[in-house]
């Protein structure tokens, strides 16, 4: 008997999926069993074995002889498919007995694996796999044993539905993670008021610095009282409901300049929540040279030298600290305003200013 509150467990829970192949084998008396699902015939997102072979034998399997799965084939035919089978019905036993599968991956393994009941579901844009095997020796698979798979082929469809919504969902959570992480700034999603919901790579370490702001019972907190005092307003303003503009303030330092926080509120679904993003002063992109050489065609020197300048570097600093002389410095800025069609600092600074901050940690993921 197969209880339908194991098959929708194993929609949510990883270890209910992994012995779901091994549930459905031991309701019909197979041997062994293998379940999986993947977006396209030869896709495979997640799968389920009971634990018959070897992780080491299936990956045998998988690398030379899926191909040739005589089975498997049997069933992704069209008028074959959303129902299980006794694949008997497709593959004589003959035929079976001189495949390449069961000559040279079954029996150098010193198995006997020669009876399948298998199906192929094909559900909103899904395919997934039954396959529940005995052994030569062991009776055939019987109708009454195909019923009860196939009373519950609709449940099992159900299943991969939701693991593949829920495979969706985490993908595009893992993606939006990814792609705050390459920010060059700390980013903090907040409740109204003040706990941390989650945040970016970059916050997690300035929270690790603890320099400026720090968490207390979950809830973001400014080490120095005036900054705490203004930063508990401005969550404050920001979580009103006709509090929509971004606001800004400084998060002093010990040792090096304040970090600017800027502050804004944003609306999910009926919720409110805030968004608090730290920059650093003192942190120098070490992406933007490469990306300013991309966009202007300037050289390796040209763009160090655009990027010192939108720094506040003087020409003799540059000159100093690049040891060359004042006149090749003053030749590179040349180049560079040509390239950038601008001739001022300021006109500069503004061009390689509007580019995007990102981030020099690299991704762990």
């Amino acid at each position: 008997m197969i209880r339908t509150e194991d098959i929708y467990d194993a929609a949510t829970d990883d270890a209910a999926f992994d012995r779901l192949a091994s549930t459905l084998a031991g309701a019909v008396g197979a041997r062994s069993g293998v379940l999986h699902w993947g977006h396209a015939s030869d896709h495979v997102a997640e799968i389920s074995y009971s634990g018959y072979f070897s992780d080491r034998q299936m990956a045998i399997y998988e690398e030379e002889f899926q191909d040739d799965d005589l089975w498997g084939a049997a069933v992704v035919r069209a008028e074959a498919v959303n129902r299980v089978w006794n694949v008997e019905t497709f593959v004589s036993d003959h035929i079976y007995e001189g495949s390449r599968i069961y000559n040279e991956w079954i029996r150098p393994m010193g198995d006997d694996t020669f009876r399948c009941l298998g199906g192929v579901i094909h559900r909103d844009g899904l395919t997934g796999h039954i396959g529940l095997h005995r052994g030569r020796a062991q009776k055939p698979f019987n109708s009454q044993e195909e019923r009860v798979i196939q009373e519950n082929m609709g449940h099992i469809a159900r299943m991969f539905a939701i693991r593949s919504k829920l495979d969706r969902i985490n993908h595009h959570g893992r993606s939006l993670q990814a792609t705050l992480d390459m920010l060059g700034h700390a980013v903090f999603t907040l409740r109204p008021n003040g706990t941390l919901i989650d945040c970016n790579r970059a916050a997690d370490m300035l929270l690790c610095r603890a320099d400026g702001l720090t968490l207390r019972q979950r809830q973001l907190k400014a080490r120095d009282p005036r900054d705490d005092e203004a930063l508990q307003t401005a969550l404050r303003i920001a979580s009103a409901r006709e509090g929509g503009q971004a606001s800004a303030i400084f998060i002093h330092r010990a040792a090096d300049s304040p970090y600017v926080l800027s502050i804004a509120s944003v609306r999910v679904g009926a919720q409110r929540q805030i968004v608090a993003i730290a920059t650093d002063p003192n942190e120098e992109d070490a992406s933007l040279t490469s990306r300013i050489r991309a966009l202007y065609g300037l050289t390796k020197a040209e763009a160090e030298v655009a990027q010192a300048l939108c720094a506040g570097r003087g020409l003799e600093e540059l000159s100093q600290e690049r040891g060359v002389a004042l006149n090749t410095v003053r030749t590179q800025i040349k180049n560079i305003y040509a390239k950038l069609d601008c001739s001022r600092q300021s006109e500069l600074v503004a061009r390689i200013g509007a580019l995007p901050r990102l981030s020099a940690a690299k991704n762990g993921d």
